[in-house]
């Protein structure tokens, strides 16, 4: 592992000494993806904050460093949520850890590369000097809680995205506002033309939901599909008055 004298920013990671060419790249690849993923998540202020790579010589070392006019107090958050991020998926604690989903995969992805290699060292991100240690267990335990789920009967709504088939049923994907990611949507054979004339309108799902722990709904098995009027064939105000005022 290295030491602190040899880690050349505040926010560096150290892959270690044995990953291959192409394990090297993705590792990168989703070290860069959480830091990103947490400078956006401290946005406010007005003021940006980008990042230039440093990479010391003849090392795993590759670290990031701000620009000259970030300002400190948001970089003190940056790096704050850098450090705890990993610390609280780590005992369990998904929520807590204040991070999106893509930062939270970011690190799952960095947790899977570790569990390839039978020495089970970990990946170490430095923060302001002080290594934070990302290892097996974060996959694990990422995995369990976004497998683990609870389901009730409700109603979803959102515009139809995608349709795919998926292992002899129809698969589709309704993006609803209230919710930053696509949810699944299972489909029986009878309503397969429902759908297909549906596709890319608004739509009401109707059906068993299910959920992960927080509540985000991650699938919906549906049993009806009503399609919803555009904004634009809604009735305006105006309209709306004057069919009150004839009632």
């Amino acid at each position: 592992m290295a030491t602190p004298d040899q880690i050349p920013t505040d926010l560096t990671i150290d892959l270690g000494d044995d990953l291959s060419p192409e394990e090297f790249v993705a590792a990168v690849r989703n070290f860069m993806g959480y830091v990103a993923e947490i400078t956006d998540a401290q946005k406010g202020d007005g003021a940006d904050v980008s990042w230039t790579v440093r990479v010391r010589e003849g090392s795993a070392l590759v670290g990031v460093e701000p620009n000259a006019g970030a300002p400190q107090s948001r970089l003190a958050m940056i790096y704050n949520m850098a450090g705890y991020g990993p610390l609280a998926l780590a005992r369990g604690d998904i929520a807590g850890a204040g991070l999106s989903e893509k930062a939270i995969n970011h690190l799952k992805s960095l947790s899977d590369l570790v569990s390839k290699h039978k020495n089970g060292k970990g990946v170490n991100l430095w923060v302001k000097k002080k290594p934070v240690g990302i290892g097996v267990g974060i996959a694990k335990i990422i995995r369990e809680d976004w497998e683990t789920d609870y389901h009730d009967f409700g109603t979803i709504e959102g515009r139809l995205e995608a349709i795919q088939d998926a292992s002899g049923s129809l698969k589709i994907r309704v993006k609803d506002f209230l919710y930053p990611k696509a949810i699944n949507c299972i489909v029986p054979e009878r309503m397969i033309d429902h759908v297909l004339g549906s596709f890319r309108k608004r739509v009401e799902i109707e059906g068993r939901i299910h959920y992960r722990r927080d509540g985000t709904p991650i699938s919906i098995e549906a049993q009806v599909i009503d399609v919803l009027p555009e904004d634009s064939e809604l009735p305006t105000a105006d309209e709306v008055r004057g069919i009150m005022a004839g009632a």
